[in-house]
């Protein structure tokens, strides 16, 4: 049997091993995907806390911080500076990025164009630049926005460097609406914008987060962070199996 993992803190929340799970008995594989809860301070002994996996699935805090402890980078990593997926090759662990492909697999399935539009990010985390470097590979104009604490005359929630104007797509790549973090706050920040299509990268169970709930009350265009875990995993999937996959 093949052993693979999603490695971060927190990690309880994570859907992966449901997702993964399911892949691997539809498509009949002898494996399975589990957690292994692991913080930066623990990342020295990577090797040696992921020996026996074929391969594992990286969330925060650990895209960026993972990449001097690996072998070697994809294109895909290397590009954005940050890693989400690992597979095991010939006893060398290889570094990839499927986020920013997810995300775009999930507009693309939604029926969004992004050639030529203006897209907003917020974070500057791993996931955030994956979309970035996804996004502008499709032709797309991005800039990325960080929350910082002093208070902005236009924007009171406390906000960010300079927004800009309007954006066609708006995107949540930081942790607000996460369990146990702030709720998104930042309506100040979508009436300058003024989104046609707002894409969510958190995923919680059994609730909607406050960034989706004001999306539905503007009437724009949805996209949650589900879409994209999916898509993501089926990239990864095909990475790990080279099986192309569905669910």
């Amino acid at each position: 049997m093949k052993h693979y993992a999603v490695l971060g803190d927190p990690i309880a929340h994570s859907r992966s091993p449901e997702l993964y799970n399911a892949l691997f008995e539809k498509y009949g594989m002898d494996a399975e995907f589990g957690m292994l809860r692991m913080g930066v301070g623990g990342i020295s002994e990577l090797k040696t806390k992921t020996k026996g996996l074929s391969g594992f699935a990286v969330t925060m805090p650990l895209k960026r911080a993972i990449i001097p402890y690996l072998d070697a980078l994809d294109e895909s990593a290397s590009a954005c500076g940050a890693v989400n997926i690992t597979e095991l090759r010939e006893g060398r662990l290889i570094g990839h990025n499927t986020d920013g492909e997810g995300l775009c697999d999930a507009l693309f399935t939604a029926g969004v164009s992004v050639c030529g539009a203006e897209a907003a990010i917020l974070g500057r985390g791993g996931a955030a630049l994956s979309a970035a470097c996804s996004l502008k590979k499709r032709g797309a104009n991005v800039r990325l926005l960080a929350r910082t604490p002093k208070a902005d005359a236009a924007f009171p929630e406390r906000l960010v460097s300079d927004p800009g104007g309007h954006a066609d797509l708006f995107i949540n790549a930081s942790p607000l609406g996460m369990d146990g973090h702030d709720e998104f706050a930042y309506t100040g920040l979508l009436d300058s914008l003024a989104p046609s299509v707002v894409f969510d990268m958190v995923y919680v169970n059994g609730r909607e987060t406050a960034l989706a709930l004001e999306a539905k009350k503007r009437g724009v265009l949805l996209l949650t962070g589900e879409s994209m875990l999916k898509k993501q995993a089926l990239r990864a999937f095909k990475i790990w199996t080279g099986v192309e996959a569905e669910f």
